[in-house]
């Protein structure tokens, strides 16, 4: 019951982007039990919110220029994954903020991927929202779309569905590329029930109705079939699974090798949910909504309100509006 209800508050926590949330809660007892449950969701997202700010770049030697070059293109990754715009690198204010990349840092670290040294680092959320709200640009916090993928490889003799448990390194590139946008992937695992529910034909075919059954137990926000032949991949996204088969789906095309295509795939889906899921910061009060919160009947319950608020990610900034008998209004 606790877990329904930590996912049924995390909804409405995500609804605050599109319409007017106003809480009613009568009595400190009430009170603590929302904080309590609502917690306890903001804990289900902690890892997502700290991957967001942090990322490993390769370094190619050691030498200082070539780190902190390798500093300056992390900074950009983790600003193009919280802003959800691909070509954000390019806004006049990031240009401007790349020298000072070493401010924003929190964590700095060494590490070691394929042989070759890293560099890990981890990056102020606070600060990077300030700085997306001088660049006038969007920020795209959680909860974030869980997009199942269908990936269909042709190799010519044969076509195979690629499954979780394969050890392809189709999937390990597909996940990478994921994490660099800040996407969650999910990859169907291939057991009894999967072989049962879709056929190859269905997913080559993109059938809505075996996809949409096959797809219901993952409970993705979007699906997406992918056929991948020679060096060229083409996709549907269904970016609602709930209507797989009422919705026409989005579609695209990408070549070359998997990390390339898969990049631009991504890229293109990623684009897509950020569009119209991330708020705009440097644009007063254009996202902004009103939230109603009763029973407060002490100094220290508007506090814990307060820094609860100001913790969700989805929240760019808070502001108090008034407070009268036991009431806040916040905006």
């Amino acid at each position: 019951i606790t877990q329904i209800r930590c996912f049924a508050i995390a909804d409405s926590v995500a609804s605050i982007y599109d319409q007017r949330l106003k809480i009613e809660l009568s009595g400190k007892y009430m009170l603590r039990i929302f904080f309590f449950v609502l917690a306890l969701a903001f804990g289900q997202t902690s890892a997502m919110a700290a991957s967001l700010f942090s990322t490993e770049v390769v370094l190619d030697d050691s030498d200082r220029a070539t780190e902190q070059a390798a500093k300056q293109k992390a900074f950009v990754d983790v600003l193009v994954r919280t802003s959800g715009e691909s070509a954000l690198g390019d806004n006049a204010v990031i240009q401007k903020a790349l020298p000072s990349v070493n401010q924003y840092i929190t964590q700095l670290g060494y590490g070691e991927s394929e042989g070759l040294r890293t560099l890990v680092l981890a990056f102020d959320d606070a600060k990077i929202r300030t700085l997306l709200t001088q660049a006038q640009a969007p920020y795209w916090g959680l909860p974030r779309p869980e997009v199942l993928f269908w990936l269909v490889e042709d190799n010519a003799s044969q076509r195979n569905v690629v499954w979780e448990q394969s050890g392809s390194a189709l999937i390990d590139t597909l996940k990478a590329e994921g994490e660099r946008r800040g996407l969650p992937v999910l990859m169907p695992v291939g057991d009894f029930d999967d072989v049962v529910a879709v056929s190859i034909p269905d997913l080559w075919g993109g059938f809505a109705a075996p996809i949409s059954q096959a797809s219901a137990r993952y409970n993705p926000t979007g699906v997406a079939v992918v056929k991948v032949r020679d060096n060229r991949l083409s996709w549907q996204l269904f970016p609602n699974a709930a209507s797989i088969g009422n919705d026409a789906p989005l579609e695209g095309q990408a070549a070359g090798a998997p990390a390339q295509a898969f990049a631009k795939m991504i890229d293109d889906i990623s684009d897509y949910y950020a569009d119209r899921l991330a708020i705009n910061l440097g644009v007063a009060d254009s996202s902004a909504k009103a939230l109603r919160i009763s029973g407060l009947n002490d100094a220290e319950d508007f506090f814990v309100v307060e820094r609860t608020l100001k913790g969700l990610n989805s929240v760019a900034a808070l502001r108090l509006e008034s407070i009268e008998e036991g009431t806040a209004t916040f905006r």
